[in-house]
């Protein structure tokens, strides 16, 4: 009889709610907002984890979905959230590697950040790095991302930013190599859980890990829905008025968005600024829409969706509802028909 901290229990709670995941971002009536959020959720843990912390207002998101933020973003290794790589690269090719992470670039230069750093040297430490990943390819994938990221973090081979640089690189090795994480999936657990993981053994670390992932997957999942809810509570404002107008799209649009103005709703749907703020004003009025500024002009606005807390032990809802069919992406795509350039 496994205890309830058992690893295999551990390990197959982590396993089933990645594949919950992986599921529902082919699913779900609201996947494309989800995506984003999740991605924004993702990269906004792994910079606190940087201890340089990102605000909504610095996130920005394009009219194909993409995130950034501002110039003045001085976070670790950003470039490779969301980034492939393959696991060849990850064992054999250190260059490729630090090219993936953003710590050189094409010409194998090191980066601004790394000035005084020897490239030299931290391709040999890079190097020593994948040959201690070789004596772990017995363990299965969730325990090798792991046991990866530890030893780099043991390792520190670049000498900036190398707690985000693990944990990044041990996402690739494990959550991944499916469609549940950008990145920083186990950066948003272990962020949230409060435990001691940066100066655990590598056994302590590897439960932290699990556990980890299994909570940033049921926040995402729990994330999943409260859009859902919100999206039928919308649908039934929508249906009741005459003329809906750019409602809806300006909707789909504020859940892919933290934060929404009039000037970003105009350009994404095509309206007048004046246009824009009436439609706004009208989503605020129904209270499908929070004014978020308390300003009398330059005011942003969010949805009344308050994001889930990261817990080991959240409950689960994950039960489907055929009405959202409405809000499918499928359908009408505000990104598709105003794109911004």
């Amino acid at each position: 009889m496994f205890s309830l901290s058992s690893p295999l229990l551990a390990y197959a709670d982590a396993q089933s709610a990645l594949e919950r995941i992986d599921e529902r971002r082919r699913l779900s009536p609201v996947r494309r907002p989800w995506r984003i959020r999740c991605l924004i959720s993702e990269r906004q843990a792994l910079a606190r984890i940087d201890n340089r912390p990102l605000d909504d207002d610095v996130i920005q998101v394009d009219g194909r979905g993409s995130v950034s933020t501002s110039a003045y973003d001085l976070s670790h290794w950003s470039r490779a959230v969301a980034a492939k790589i393959d696991l060849t690269t990850l064992r054999t090719d250190p260059h490729g590697l630090l090219r993936w992470l953003g710590a050189i670039d094409e010409d194998n230069n090191p980066s601004p950040i790394l000035s005084g750093h020897a490239t030299s040297t931290i391709i040999d430490a890079v190097k020593a790095w994948q040959e201690d990943v070789t004596h772990l390819h017995d363990l299965p994938p969730l325990l090798h991302s792991a046991y990866s990221a530890h030893l780099w973090m043991r390792r520190t081979p670049i000498g900036r930013g190398d707690m985000v640089a693990a944990l990044l690189i041990g996402d690739r090795y494990g959550p991944g190599r499916l469609s549940a994480s950008f990145g920083g999936l186990v950066a948003l657990g272990l962020d949230g859980l409060n435990v001691a993981w940066r100066t655990a053994s590598a056994e302590a670390f590897a439960d932290h890990w699990l556990r980890s992932i299994t909570a940033a997957a049921r926040h995402h999942l729990d994330l999943e829905v409260r859009l859902r809810a919100y999206a039928a509570r919308a649908m039934g404002h929508i249906a009741a008025r005459r003329r809906p107008g750019m409602l809806k799209p300006l909707l789909m649009l504020a859940m892919a968005h933290p934060l929404l103005t009039s000037r970003a709703a105009s350009r994404h749907l095509g309206l007048t600024s004046a246009g824009a703020i009436k439609l706004l004003t009208i989503a605020t009025d129904l209270g499908l829409l929070l004014e978020r500024s308390g300003q009398a002009s330059y005011r942003t606005y969010s949805i009344p969706v308050t994001l889930p807390p990261v817990a080991p032990n959240m409950r689960e809802n994950l039960a489907d509802s055929d009405p959202l069919q409405f809000w499918s992406w499928d359908r009408i795509d505000p990104f598709d028909h105003y794109d911004v350039t």
